[in-house]
């Protein structure tokens, strides 16, 4: 694979969380369902884009989310992701685009977000949505974007 990918909220903070410290993944309250090798999967799906594309709505819930977790774990894992959104190209997709997608009354703001994100192109590339939401990888599926259903091709049992 290339091109460009936006990882759904959950997989976002296990990345961050994972990057902060591998041992922080078994510790945090978001993250019962992922383990160290969920981490180092995830990992190498990402290195198989040319890049990562972050909104800012998936960023919102990843902030407050990952902050989950007593200090000084919250410290290092704040500082992973300022680190992650100093060196990754962030879309300001609007809130409008989410509202008006024909899916958010179903799905709600972000998701629909994400959706009228994978109907764009980047530098004329259609992004790829790593999520493991299967409602959300369906509707993505059923619209015909490109995307990879974490929890039903990859995630460990």
């Amino acid at each position: 694979m290339s091109g460009v990918v936006v990882i759904d909220t959950n997989l976002l903070i296990l990345l961050i969380v994972g990057a902060a410290s591998k041992d922080y993944i078994a510790l945090h309250k978001r993250l019962d369902d992922y383990t160290l090798y969920d981490f180092e999967l995830l990992t190498l799906l990402i290195e198989q884009f040319s890049e990562i594309v972050l909104l800012p709505h998936i960023l919102a819930e990843v902030s407050n989310l990952a902050r989950h977790i007593e200090n000084p774990a919250r410290r290092s894992i704040q500082s992973a992701l300022r680190t992650l959104v100093e060196g990754t190209i962030e879309f300001p997709i609007q809130s409008l685009a989410g509202v008006s997608h024909g899916e958010y009354d179903a799905i709600g703001l972000t998701d629909a977000v994400i959706l009228s994100f994978c109907g764009m192109s980047v530098d004329g590339i259609a992004p790829t949505l790593l999520t493991p939401d299967t409602k959300l990888a369906n509707r993505a599926s059923a619209l015909g974007y490109s995307v990879i259903d974490y929890r039903q091709e990859y995630q460990s049992e």
